[in-house]
């Protein structure tokens, strides 16, 4: 073989190393998660197996021991992989950010950015509100991601999400945050919008959302309508039945047992274009004890500066059929 042979084999083998790891880094975040629950339900069933039942229950208390182990700060190597992870799935989803009004953003300043839709699985969260995203303005630098607590109690899983800037959406961690001018990302329409996810259309669940624009009201900071186009098309997806068993794990679990999947079944999302536009802020006064009719006000606001934002943009970022439905 020729030394240009050798070379374009080598090349050849390590773009495809290459992106064998970038696959990999982009599927970890939601194969721990199917591999915890699927590891911990086998181990529950074997707790009954004469044979089985001392690995099983071992393998239960390192769970218990890992939930209940310290966060601290991340190790370099750690970080540099959480690193990796976020640009990888950049590079993946060809992923934009376009920011409608950057000086309206202002470092210093805390911002409740509400981003939309839930889809099956927001990965435009992780992907670009943090400080691994170059493309992340400048005055949402720091910004920090609310989810449910329950997903930081899962094993290995919270450590890596709190060091991603994963942070529990309850009330005294937001005032928290906001009271140290920390700005904060969450989906409004949280789990709840699962239950109205529709095939083909965007769904956002934000008509009796009125909590986070109480909160963000208590500290006068800006709501940040944002949107993610083409995030509902990365993971295809079945709502299991039924309606009451969904409703039980939407309320004590905090998730609802969708039913997703990837590029042959697995936990590799669909390679499609994402596109997160982030809007111009919806400026809200400092109100220690708002009204509801208050509240309503400003979060109708937010919803039509949602909706705009959607109209504005669909044609730019390839989804010009799409429907939009808030309801």
């Amino acid at each position: 073989m020729t030394s240009r042979g050798i070379n374009t084999w080598q090349a050849c083998l390590s773009k495809h190393l290459q992106q064998l790891a970038m696959t990999a880094a982009i599927s970890f975040w939601v194969a721990q998660i199917i591999g915890n629950s699927m590891g911990t339900m086998l181990a529950l069933c074997l707790l009954c197996h004469p044979l089985a039942c001392l690995p099983a229950a071992v393998f239960l208390l390192l769970q218990v021991a890992i939930v209940v182990l310290p966060v601290g700060e991340a190790p370099v190597l750690i970080q540099r992989a959480i690193h990796f992870s976020v640009q990888s799935a950049l590079s993946y989803f060809s992923c934009r950010v376009t920011v409608e009004d950057a000086d309206a953003l202002k470092p210093g300043q805390a911002y409740v950015v509400g981003l939309e839709p839930h889809s099956a699985l927001p990965v435009a969260l992780p992907m670009v509100f943090t400080d691994h995203c170059d493309l992340l303005p400048k005055g949402l630098r720091g910004i920090k991601i609310l989810a449910h607590t329950a997903a930081l109690y899962m094993p290995a899983t919270r450590h890596f999400w709190w060091w991603l800037g994963v942070r529990p959406i309850d009330k005294a961690n937001i005032h928290k945050l906001l009271a140290a001018n920390n700005s904060v990302v969450l989906v409004p329409g949280g789990v709840s919008e699962c239950m109205v996810m529709k095939q083909g259309q965007e769904v956002m669940y934000l008509r009796k959302r009125l909590g986070f624009v109480r909160l963000a009201l208590n500290h006068g900071a800006p709501l940040v309508p944002a949107f993610a186009f083409g995030q509902s098309d990365t993971y295809s997806w079945i709502r299991p039945g039924p309606q009451y068993v969904v409703d039980f794990f939407r309320r004590v679990l905090g998730f609802v047992p969708l039913l997703m999947w990837g590029i042959w079944y697995s936990a590799v999302p669909y390679k499609v274009p994402v596109h997160v536009v982030i809007g111009t802020p919806v400026l809200l006064p400092q109100m220690d004890n708002p009204t509801d009719e208050e509240v309503q006000q400003y979060l109708d606001m937010y919803i039509t500066a949602m909706e705009n934002l959607c109209k504005r943009y669909k044609h730019e970022t390839g989804h010009a059929e799409m429907q939009f439905q808030v309801v």
